[in-house]
């Protein structure tokens, strides 16, 4: 085996590296299980709660959520197993458990040497982000671990399909991926050494079907999208200098791994590429790695921003890649001696973008230790509990701010920008984007007077009367306030609590109206 390739995996795993991945996933489960009880859910997750809750039948929620954003998958999931176990803890029991699985996949069935699990598991995402944090994403890792497990059984199989099928009901960017594991698969017929026979090419002809069949459920229930808001302003400029601009952008699309921001250059994708390179003695990964780095950066640039949870989905699929190819598979091409150094080099890159996730994991463990919850919803849900804020109305700037408070308590609540009661936001063009504490004092004036209930306001934004203020909020929206507006609304409302500082950004002060 190759030196570059001892970087990564180890060849037979023996009987002594299993003792050490059982010990070493104990260990992961007990963390990753003290994280996942400690979480206190945020908007995105109580969101495809609600969703996957709202209808009085399957179809109705299938009608509720088209247009979201996501596939249908994970709402299936969260409304099969609340119908069969009716209690909100569905949601961070699902998620925890698709996590694990992905995880227990990857320790138990993967050639990776020990570290190398050990740098997965006990990573941002590999403990927190797919595992506590309640999301459609962890699916996607389970799906193409579990992939890359089967692969020599299934590869040349219509499950090959139906897998990539499943991959792309996971979530959109994921759509991308399974057409790259697609492409290495072509690419792989075209270079193993062995001419492809009828039934390989109808086979492979049938998975290209199976996966585009996925692909087309995933397109209609998340398009047309009812958050247009939430577009990238990028969407309507498809030229070729705009398609340069999106590859060269140093803020948009992997810039949250590594180093983005730093430098302004687009530092996370040039390492990314470099860890390509760790591919290239094999011609079918190689391209599968390549295309989809490029479609996913033009993707996030042009359609919507990505976070962490979305770029870590490359890596994901960067782990699958090198384990596929640890297991014999991504052809072959005549081997030259720059291939040696170019490999080792990525995988070395590879290896440290791992490794620096781990660091990550420092952040939510010192959080949760200190006491500082991802979200400050949990404690808003126990303030209204209270006698004198139990029928309170609830309104907060953002508004999407609002959401996780559907898990934690019942209060009716107020979204500000689009002047309705609901359990959740729709990011659309058409509400109230310019908001003045003027305008908020008179939603509560007005809503206090009509239902006789006291009116909390969460303010994300730290009111201060010492200068105008204009404050971005989220996509298009602003809030105004000048120190006139907030000495009236301060003389109008009472401070409740400060629910400061938290993991993520759902931090807030709490008034109550009238004072």
């Amino acid at each position: 085996m190759e030196i570059a390739s001892r970087l990564l995996a180890s060849g037979t795993v023996t009987s002594r590296d299993r003792r050490e991945r059982l010990v070493l996933f104990i260990v992961w489960l007990a963390l990753a299980v003290w994280l996942t009880a400690g979480h206190v859910f945020w908007r995105d997750e109580v969101r495809a709660f609600t969703l996957a809750l709202s209808g009085a039948n399957l179809a109705e929620m299938l009608r509720n959520v088209h247009g979201e954003g996501h596939p249908a998958l994970w709402y299936l999931i969260l409304r099969g197993g609340h119908d069969l176990f009716p209690y909100r803890e569905v949601l961070p029991v699902a998620g925890a458990l698709i996590g694990i699985a992905a995880m227990a996949v990857l320790a138990f069935l993967s050639p990776f040497r020990t570290i190398i699990i050990a740098a997965v598991l006990f990573s941002f995402y590999g403990a927190f982000e797919y595992v506590a944090m309640a999301r459609n994403y962890g699916i996607s890792a389970l799906v193409m671990f579990a992939l890359a497990a089967l692969y020599p059984r299934v590869r040349n199989s219509l499950w090959f399909g139906l897998i990539l099928a499943l991959l792309c009901n996971t979530n959109v960017p994921s759509c991308i991926l399974a057409a790259a594991f697609l492409l290495f698969r072509f690419v792989e017929m075209l270079t193993d050494g062995s001419r492809p026979a009828k039934r390989d090419w109808l086979v492979f002809g049938g998975n290209v079907v199976l996966a585009a069949l996925g692909a087309y459920l995933c397109f209609i229930t998340v398009y047309p999208t009812f958050n247009d808001q939430a577009v990238s302003p990028n969407f309507h400029s498809l030229t070729v200098g705009k398609i340069v601009s999106g590859l060269l952008d140093p803020g948009i699309g992997f810039s949250h791994l590594a180093f983005g921001g730093l430098v302004p250059l687009p530092i996370d994708a040039i390492l990314l590429a470099i860890s390509c390179l760790g591919l290239v003695r094999k011609p079918a990964a190689l391209a599968a790695a390549v295309t989809a780095l490029v479609v996913l950066k033009l993707f996030f640039y042009f359609v919507y921003f990505s976070y962490y949870r979305h770029e870590i989905l490359y890596v994901i699929f960067l782990l699958s890649m090198f384990w596929m190819v640890a297991n014999g598979g991504g052809g072959t091409w005549r081997h030259k001696s720059w291939q040696d150094h170019a490999q080792f080099a990525g995988t070395a890159v590879f290896v440290g973008l791992l490794v620096l996730q781990s660091g990550r994991l420092i952040n939510p463990v010192r959080m949760q230790l200190t006491g500082v919850p991802f979200s400050r919803a949990a404690d808003a849900g126990r303030l209204l509990k209270r006698p004198e804020l139990s029928g309170a109305i609830v309104m907060g700037d953002p508004d999407t701010m609002l959401e996780p408070l559907a898990y934690y308590s019942n209060n009716p609540i107020w979204f500000l920008r689009q002047q309705r009661f609901g359990r959740v936001v729709r990011l659309a063009k058409d509400a109230r984007h310019q908001l003045s504490l003027t305008d908020i004092l008179g939603d509560a004036e007005r809503l206090h007077r009509q239902t006789g209930r006291p009116v909390v306001f969460l303010s994300h934004a730290k009111l201060q009367d010492r200068h105008p203020s204009n404050f971005a909020v989220m996509f298009y929206d602003r809030t105004r306030m000048t120190p006139e507006e907030v000495r009236k609304f301060e003389s109008a409302t009472r401070l409740v609590a400060r629910l400061r500082p938290a993991m993520g950004d759902e931090d807030y002060d709490m008034y109550v109206y009238p004072r």
